[in-house]
């Protein structure tokens, strides 16, 4: 949320960035999964539907593609749709729990030059990791690290702050510096999907979040010029209430192919099985101008816990 660098989606005629949410199915139960992944939607794009939406990416030049899940790497398509978008110059990355990377998937990702593949790690130990990601194994999400950067793929970790791993922020920091990773990602934990239904248990303090704070900064300046860390100071009320007036030039798709206007919000602007990527990019620009889209925010503002209905979706056009 770059209040100095502003961009008007209406002198766009694309959007600059897709976040493509390509399957639910996980292998994990995360209690703060913004998706609530772990389950197979029925509706789910086919191959033919899916690629059709690549090929539109290509034709609208648009820049930047981000794949997430659910899990990624459980897509039957995943390295064919990466190297479709590769082969077309088009920057993407890849978010991942990281635990089916093995050798032979980390020289696949080698080969494609991503922009990066994005690893969660959710402590500096295995306590604290495993017990946000129910079912998960944080040796392997560690050794995923050290398999993408011995074969020189641009590593990232991503970090989810909450009550139970927050004090941790100094030591993960370091352990990502010793790793040799490109950078760590954190900020506060978005209230939406599961971290919503779970927020009583999840979310730490003001206290805890100055003290989170106050550690990233002395990181920044610990780790400048060898260790990008970057940490995203708002949270998600915040980011809606600039959204409502500067949306950003983005589109989030789910595995159906519908698109939101934004994760925190239910509202879906379109749909790929039925209609072009351009004119789900109309739908939109005008959609952040519907009474009924601010007035739910309105709502939200004063009632954080509908954000618990993020994935409730309301339709704006049929």
């Amino acid at each position: 949320m770059d209040k100095n660098n502003i961009i008007n989606i209406n002198d766009l005629e694309a959007p600059l960035f897709i976040a493509w949410q390509i399957n639910a199915e996980c292998n994990l139960g995360c209690l703060h999964c913004c998706e609530e992944a772990g389950h197979s939607m029925p509706d789910k794009l086919s191959r033919d539907e899916t690629f059709k939406v690549l090929e539109q990416i290509v034709a609208l030049k648009i820049p930047y593609v981000a794949f997430s899940g659910g899990e990624p790497l459980l897509h039957p398509y995943i390295f064919e749709m990466c190297e479709f978008l590769r082969k077309n110059s088009i920057d993407l990355k890849i978010e991942t729990n990281g635990e089916y990377i093995d050798e032979k998937k980390a020289e696949r990702f080698a080969s494609l030059n991503l922009r990066s593949v994005q690893i969660s790690l959710d402590g500096a130990t295995s306590v604290a990791h495993e017990k946000l990601r129910l079912g998960g194994n944080w040796n392997k999400a560690t050794n995923a690290c050290k398999l993408l950067k011995s074969k020189g793929v641009n590593t990232e970790i991503v970090f989810v702050p909450t009550k139970f791993n927050i004090h941790e922020i100094g030591q993960i920091i370091d352990f990502a510096y010793s790793l040799g990773v490109y950078g760590i990602y954190t900020g506060k934990i978005m209230r939406i999907g599961r971290a919503a239904q779970n927020w009583d248990i999840l979310c730490p303090s003001d206290e805890e979040y100055k003290e989170f704070f106050t550690t990233l900064n002395e990181k920044l300046k610990q780790y400048d010029g060898k260790m990008k860390v970057y940490f995203y100071p708002y949270d998600v009320l915040e980011e809606l209430k600039y959204r409502r007036m500067s949306p950003a030039a983005s589109l989030l798709v789910i595995p159906n192919g519908k698109v939101k206007l934004i994760g925190p919000l239910p509202f879906v602007c379109g749909n790929l099985k039925k209609q072009t990527l351009k004119q789900v990019w109309e739908n939109y620009k005008i959609s952040w101008q519907k009474p009924q889209v601010q007035e739910f925010i309105d709502r939200l503002i004063k009632e954080p816990k509908l954000l618990a209905e993020s994935n409730k979706w309301v339709e704006l056009f049929h």
